[in-house]
Formats: structure tokens, C-alpha cells, sequence
């Protein structure tokens, strides 16, 4: 008798359904006991922690600092990795990694994970780090800063420029991100307007460098002093830029107190007789040097600035020459301003019917302007923060009666500190 000693069809079949459910719970087991994961989970955590405890001691700095400091004001957002973070988490812990920097904010002083990952999400939820969605997407147009922080709310640099506690980026002529190089214009609450000198540190330098007229090498050529918290590695590295106002000075009364406008000014003022009778929005001249120092520092405090976060000051060689350089590179020139300034020999248009060779408010024409900055090229020549010896100030810029060629943007003249002439002066404005 022939014995048959295979396996019938329905006992293979039950054996590879058996094998499968093994083979499936031998792979659910590793999948959820995977070393390799787990590896990662504890190094997560472990730069967490550590980050936790960097924010902490800084946060424990800030109230010894200033015991008046308010921790649900402490706000700093993700880092692009570009630049080195100032303004972002990476300047207040300086331990994170690019990567993670992308995926966490501070939030009220406490570590916020905004990123999309759900497995780091439960991963943190394990250790108290709670989920959010990220808050500081940036500031757009006409949005007023409640910090110092950037339109688009990553790291700041010449091409993404800080805009200051109090004041708003606003659309005029610039289209953003690409128009930074336009000239990126703020404004206060009061309507003061600054634009964004970027300085790149290859084709715009922060540094003087024309020499036409009185050369800025000379001898008796040096600097004044500056307000104790201006600093040039704030705008050469931190920021990679500063503001000047788009305007040249305006006299404003207000309240018994005279302070500087950066704003158009609305009438043209020949003598002293506007400021002897509080009139506001003249055209600030016949100023001596003296004064638009004073003003210039002071313009932060009159307006209610935050002195920790923004200041003023006359502007200086550094950033005149600086600007020049920059509105050099977009094609004008500086040394012959005939094209674009308001001068005795003008080259302009057929149709063009402005008043040339006469002394005009600030911002009395748009073809005056140079990357969103008026009158750099005439209406009149404004004090900048040098000096020539101990008995003469300099002065930069046009002059309405003069030649653009023989007093063009770039020209360095000096003068007494009083003179008895139509001189004005630019405020500029730094970020701390």
C-alpha cells in the first residue's frame, strides 16, 4: 500500500497564514522597539534639554538685569539660518542647530515647538515642550513692530532689514522682499521717514570715501563725538545697514517744544522768524551746527522712541559716503548731479517744469530723489557730523544756486559753526 507522505494543500495553506502573523508581530516589535529611533528620540530630547536650560539662564540674566523685566513679553522667533540670527532664537541660544532653530520659537520666555514633524511633537509632549504654530511669519507692510524685528520675521541682514520698535515698513514705490534695494521706507506714529541704507560689505561699504571738494582725508578733518550707544559693528556686522531720514530737516513746535520733523515739510523758510514764532513744518535752515547736533540726538527722546531698542544722531561722514556709494551703484552719479538734483544747471527733461535754482520745501520733487531719499543733490547744503578744526563744521550735499558739478552730492564744504545761510541738516537713525 503507497502511503503519501507530502502535506495536503489546507495545512500549507494555515502554515504560511501562521508564518505571516509571526513575521508580522516579529516586525511591529522591532518597528516599535527600533534602537536607531530610539537613539534619535534621546538625542532629541537631550538638545532640547539643553536648550531649555540655555533660555533659562538668560531669561534668570534679563530679571537681574531689570527687575522690571516682563517674561510674556519675551518673544523671539525661528532662525532661516542666514546671517547670525540677531533678532531670532539663535541669539538667545546659541547652542541650537540650524535644523532645530527652523522649528522653534520663544514664546513668553518658554520653548515653543512650531515645526510639522508629529514624531518630534509626541516626543516633546513627553517632556513638557508644548506645540504651536509659528507666530512670527514677520510683519508685512504698514504693521507697526512691537520689537525690533524684520518684515518677514527671519534673521536680519542688509537684504532683510530691521525695522524698529514703534515703526511701520509702508509701501511707497517698494515692493517687498525684492525692493529692499530701492529704498525701504519706515515711518513713526508722528509720520517721520527713514530709508534703508544696506550695506553689503562688498559693493556698499560702510566707509568715507569721496573726495570731492574738501577730501575727506584731510588733516583738519575728523569726527565728532556720537551718543554713547551708537555703534558701528551694529551696522557694519549685526544689521548690515542704518537709516537716514528721507527727508532733510523740519522745524516742529509742539507743546512749547521745538523738535526736528523727518517728514515733507510744507513751506520754505528764508530767516529765523518761523522758529522765533513756533511755526511748524518749515524748512529747517539758517541751523548751526551746534543745534542739528542737539536736535539730531535728541529727535529719539522727543518722539518717545524706545532707547533700548532704536537712536539718533546727526549723520555722519561714514554714512553720507556710505548712501553715496549706494545711490552710485543704482546709477546715478554722485560727483555731477545736474541729472537729479536741484541745482543752477540742471539736465533734465524737455517737459520737466520744476523751479529750479530757487530754494524749495523737502520733497518738492520727485525727480529730486534718489532711492526713495529727497534732496541729497541740492535744495541746500546740510551739516553732517565732522569737523574741519575746532572752528568749522562740514557740510555735504547741493546747493539750489550753485553748479552740480562744482557742488554735486558727494562735495565736502566746511563753514562756522553759526553761519548766516540757508544750511540745513539729516537726521539718521541707528538700531541697538
Amino acid at each position: 500500500m503507497k502511503i503519501n507522505k507530502g502535506i495536503s494543500l489546507i495545512v500549507l495553506v494555515i502554515t504560511i497564514i501562521v508564518i505571516i502573523i509571526l513575521a508580522g508581530s516579529v516586525i511591529l516589535s522591532l518597528s516599535t522597539n527600533n534602537p536607531i529611533d530610539k537613539s534619535k528620540e534621546a538625542t532629541f530630547k537631550t538638545n532640547v534639554g539643553e536648550y531649555n536650560s540655555e533660555l533659562a539662564l538668560t531669561v534668570s540674566g534679563k530679571y537681574i538685569l531689570s527687575p522690571s523685566f516682563d517674561p510674556s513679553t519675551f518673544d523671539k522667533g525661528v532662525w532661516d539660518g542666514n546671517g547670525n540670527g540677531a533678532g531670532t532664537i539663535k541669539e538667545y541660544i546659541t547652542s541650537i542647530t540650524v535644523a532645530d532653530a527652523k522649528k522653534f520659537e520663544i514664546r513668553d520666555s518658554k520653548l515653543l515647538y512650531v515645526g510639522a514633524d508629529q514624531v518630534e511633537k509626541d516626543w516633546l509632549l513627553k517632556i513638557g515642550v508644548e506645540n504651536g504654530t509659528a507666530t512670527t511669519t514677520g510683519l508685512g507692510i504698514d504693521v507697526k513692530a512691537t520689537e525690533n524685528t524684520t518684515i518677514n520675521g527671519q534673521a536680519a541682514s542688509y537684504n532683510n532689514p530691521i525695522i524698529p520698535k514703534g515703526f511701520k515698513a509702508i509701501n511707497d514705490g517698494t515692493v517687498w522682499p525684492t525692493g529692499w534695494n530701492d529704498g525701504l521706507v519706515i515711518e513713526d506714529v508722528n509720520g517721520n521717514q527713514f530709508v534703508w541704507v544696506p550695506v553689503n560689505g562688498s559693493t556698499v561699504t560702510y566707509a568715507k570715501w569721496c573726495t570731492t571738494g574738501i577730501a575727506y582725508n584731510n588733516a583738519n578733518i575728523f569726527d565728532d563725538t556720537l551718543p554713547l550707544e551708537f555703534s558701528e559693528s551694529n551696522i557694519t556686522t549685526k544689521y548690515k545697514g542704518f537709516y537716514i531720514a528721507r527727508y532733510e530737516a523740519a522745524f516742529d513746535y509742539n507743546t512749547g517744544n521745538i523738535r526736528v520733523q523727518t517728514k515733507k515739510s510744507t513751506n520754505r523758510d528764508y530767516s529765523s522768524w518761523a522758529r522765533d514764532n513756533a511755526h511748524t513744518g518749515y524748512l529747517w535752515n539758517y541751523v548751526s551746527y551746534t543745534d542739528s547736533k542737539m536736535y539730531s540726538e535728541n529727535m529719539a527722546t522727543s518722539y518717545g522712541y524706545d532707547l533700548t531698542k532704536v537712536g539718533t544722531n546727526l549723520i555722519t561722514g561714514a554714512q553720507w559716503d556710505t548712501t553715496m556709494k549706494w545711490i552710485q551703484n543704482s546709477g546715478k552719479s554722485v560727483t555731477d548731479t545736474r541729472a537729479w538734483g536741484n541745482c543752477s544747471n540742471p539736465i533734465s527733461p524737455a517737459n520737466v517744469t520744476e523751479m529750479y535754482w530757487h530754494l524749495q520745501i523737502s520733497g518738492f520733487s520727485e525727480f529730486w530723489k534718489a532711492n526713495n531719499i529727497y534732496d541729497l543733490a541740492g535744495n541746500t547744503l546740510e551739516w553732517t557730523n565732522e569737523k574741519d578744526t575746532e572752528s568749522l563744521a562740514v557740510s555735504r550735499g547741493g546747493f539750489y544756486g550753485l553748479s552740480g558739478v562744482t557742488l554735486p552730492a558727494a562735495v565736502r564744504d566746511s563753514f562756522n559753526y553759526n553761519p548766516q545761510m540757508i544750511v540745513t541738516y539729516r537726521v539718521a537713525l541707528y538700531v541697538l
